[in-house]
């Protein structure tokens, strides 16, 4: 028996196929309509190709309580939904992540849970990695998670980066030379403490003190693999060049000679590929650095990845809001294919 929907809410036609978006509410509908956001006019449009997106973070026996967009307007809604597609911070709020998986009412979750914890786990995603990256081709810098190892592996390296093993966003990370301190332990995200893993640093280029590469890859209906336009970040004094931290950021294909986006396109299919056996990973956020030669080598996997487009349609619409819009609604709709 479905659940009575919320004050405001008119039951989609049957034609409507409803996808609960799992993120962070607060109390009432948002300030804007859903048109002055891309996230909205991703809902509006496939609304109108018979998709409704949900929005939340309440779940009860597979109903998700949140709103939904409408032309002009926001609106309360509770949608006993076909599936679920994760967007929601579980390392800051774990305990309400927890508790939306326990009812998800037998409904799929793309991202996949397995996936989620695959690539939060630093140095089990390279594990998972490193045979079918180096049958592609594609490289990967050495790391180690043995602190009794630390001090000798980084003289032999010369550079390394010290980072948490689950964190996020940056938080925690520091290149290390010889001579450093290289605690087993290091502070992440949420001020807790993480094991340390020590990876090798790649040389960055000349006169940078680093260049690194977001790619944000998405299965499309079809179940190939979609990248996105590459967006490099890159710094002339941080050498962890995250984009939080006030490092560039600017579209590949305007800075990287062709030969260079070709590599960076090869190197993410092969991830993608790695892991296209979970049918429910929708979308990837593959980090690569640089090295001098421009070759590009996989540091990272991202399974909720906060993509660059949304910088890059903020500064420049014309060329790129049609874009970031595009990708804020293909997972949905994919997710859509596969349940529908």
């Amino acid at each position: 028996m479905a659940a009575p929907h919320a004050a405001g809410y008119r039951p989609a036609m049957s034609d409507l196929l409803p996808i609960g978006v799992l993120v962070p509410t607060h109390p009432g509908p948002p300030a804007d309509a859903p048109a002055d956001r891309p996230i909205g006019r991703a809902a509006l449009a496939l609304h109108a190709d018979g998709i409704d997106a949900v929005f939340g973070d309440r779940v009860v026996d597979g109903v998700l309580h949140g709103h939904v967009a409408r032309p002009g307007r926001w609106v309360a809604a509770a949608v006993p939904v076909a599936a679920f597609y994760d967007r929601f911070p579980s390392q800051r709020r774990a305990d309400v992540f927890a508790d939306i998986c326990r009812n998800l009412g037998g409904r799929p979750l793309g991202n996949s849970p397995d996936l989620t914890a695959l690539c939060r786990d630093k140095l089990r995603c390279q594990r998972r990695l490193e045979a079918p990256l180096a049958a592609a081709g594609v490289a990967v810098p050495d790391v180690i998670d043995d602190p009794a190892a630390f001090e000798d592996r980084l003289a032999a390296w010369g550079a390394g980066f010290l980072k948490p093993r689950f964190g996020a966003l940056g938080a925690g990370v520091r290149r290390v030379v010889p001579g450093d301190p290289l605690p087993a332990r290091v502070r992440a995200l949420l001020d807790d403490d993480e094991p340390a893993l020590l990876q090798r640093a790649v040389p960055p280029p000349p006169g940078l003190a680093g260049r690194s590469v977001r790619v944000l890859a998405q299965r499309a209906p079809s179940g190939a693999w979609i990248q996105a336009p590459a967006v490099v970040r890159e710094s002339e004094d941080d050498p962890v060049v995250n984009a939080a931290r006030g490092a560039r950021v600017a579209l590949g294909e305007d800075l990287l000679p062709l030969d260079q986006q070709d590599a960076l396109r090869h190197a993410v299919a092969a991830v993608c590929d790695a892991l296209s056996d979970d049918p429910l990973a929708l979308e990837l956020g593959v980090d690569l650095v640089l090295d001098p030669d421009g070759r590009p080598w996989v540091i990272e996997v991202n399974s909720r990845p906060r993509g660059r487009l949304e910088k890059l349609a903020a500064a420049d619409p014309a060329r790129f809001m049609a874009l970031h819009v595009a990708a804020c609604a293909r997972p949905v709709r994919t997710l859509a294919e596969r349940v529908g």
